[in-house]
């Protein structure tokens, strides 16, 4: 096929992306890392997040005080849990909640991601949830072990049905959800143990996730 013949790319929308940070004393036990570490990890998540050319609004949902401040210096628009203590799930349905158009639930812990990988990814949603028949009502993006959800986005916030949790991208394909095996490394690779760890600074860490380890 040349590129005459080739089929014209579908322009993606501006997303709302929603991060839900858990930060803390307790985020990312697992690491036995240095304090602040999980600060960092998700400062520098959202900085890519925020760099992002298809982005065009950012929701971080938390109920740490110093992150919140951190995230909405950074530039992006800051919610409480309206829960505390919840879980993962009920503090995305506080970012969701009101929001309209095309949106995406993004995890906090991808210490490498960059803008283009992200910008890559929504491509590929909206791509995929407007030509496909049918259209599924959602897309996710497995994390590198393809086993959790590092990305789930659909066109509208009440498609949205997130299953984040142990083996979520099973869950989330049983519910309908269309799989994108994206070749991109640094958005899967997502940190909760040293070894995740390590595989992403051979990925490229963020600035302060590299100065946290330093």
């Amino acid at each position: 096929m040349t590129n005459a013949d080739a089929p014209p790319e579908v322009p993606s929308p501006g997303w709302t992306t929603v991060l839900p940070f858990k930060g803390g004393p307790n985020a990312k036990s697992r690491l036995g890392a240095p304090a602040g570490l999980a600060t960092a990890i998700a400062l520098d998540c959202l900085d890519a997040v925020l760099a992002a050319r298809l982005v065009s609004r950012v929701i971080v949902v938390t109920a740490d005080p110093g992150l919140a401040r951190a995230a909405s210096a950074a530039g992006a628009g800051v919610r409480g849990e309206s829960r505390p203590g919840a879980g993962l799930l009920a503090a995305i349905d506080d970012g969701l909640r009101g929001l309209e158009g095309p949106c995406a639930v993004l995890l906090g812990d991808l210490p490498a991601l960059r803008a283009p990988d992200l910008d890559e990814a929504l491509r590929k949603a909206w791509e995929t949830l407007t030509t496909t028949v049918p259209s599924p009502a959602m897309v996710f993006v497995p994390d590198a072990d393809e086993v959790g959800t590092v990305l789930l986005a659909a066109a509208a916030p009440h498609a949205m049905r997130p299953s984040f949790g142990p083996a979520s991208a099973r869950s989330h394909a049983d519910s309908g959800a269309r799989r994108l095996d994206l070749d991109l490394p640094a958005l899967r690779r997502d940190v909760d143990t040293q070894a995740d760890l390590a595989a992403a600074r051979a990925l490229g860490l963020g600035r302060r996730t590299r100065e946290a380890l330093g």
